[in-house]
């Protein structure tokens, strides 16, 4: 059912959308069109000005030849002929060489992304976990002790801050008047 989705888009309230594959692309993912780190050739900003991972030229690995006569290598493959050069950090070897500093670097990073997503979801468990053992009341039908901590706060703040009950009286002229103004503290209920 995907692929068919993926071929003939998805239609809703009348109306026809194109749909694409998600592809969940870290700063770990290679680019086989532009040969670089970060994102996958479907969100790539480069598909006109391709570079090959073997030799930084403009074309794609896959059609990378060596202009050896006589050379065996199949195109795409690396042979010894190659000068090798990098990509993104213009060093003397292929874009996902181990050696490479920048396929190192993008490697610490999503390490550290999985790190920091593991811990977040272990956050978000724990938090649930915790709203799970706090229930809204108690056995016998009375307010949580976290309620009932709410509602102390609440009264203590009532308790500093009586809240004033303000009165007007008539007029001579049948208007109200702030002459017979009265403050009276109101009893919190």
């Amino acid at each position: 059912m995907a692929e068919k989705v993926l071929k003939g888009g998805l239609r809703a309230a009348g109306v026809k959308y194109d749909v694409e594959k998600f592809v969940n692309a870290g700063p770990d993912s290679f680019c086989g069109v532009c040969s670089r780190w970060g994102h996958v050739e479907a969100k790539c900003g480069s598909l006109k000005m391709p570079a090959c991972m073997l030799c930084m030229g403009r074309h794609l690995t896959k059609d990378h030849k060596c202009n050896v006569v006589g050379c065996k290598a199949n195109a795409g493959q690396n042979c010894t002929h190659n000068v090798d050069k990098c990509v993104n950090c213009k060093g003397n070897h292929i874009a996902k060489a181990n050696c490479c500093v920048k396929k190192q670097e993008v490697i610490k990073m999503a390490r550290e992304d999985r790190r920091t997503w593991k811990k977040r979801e272990g956050e978000r468990r724990n938090v649930t976990t915790d709203q799970q053992k706090k229930p809204d009341h108690t056995e016998d039908g009375g307010p949580s002790t976290a309620d009932a901590e709410k509602k102390a706060q609440h009264d203590e703040q009532i308790k500093k801050e009586p809240e004033v009950q303000v009165t007007a009286t008539q007029g001579t002229e049948g208007q109200s008047s702030n002459a017979g103004t009265q403050e009276t503290p109101m009893k919190s209920w």
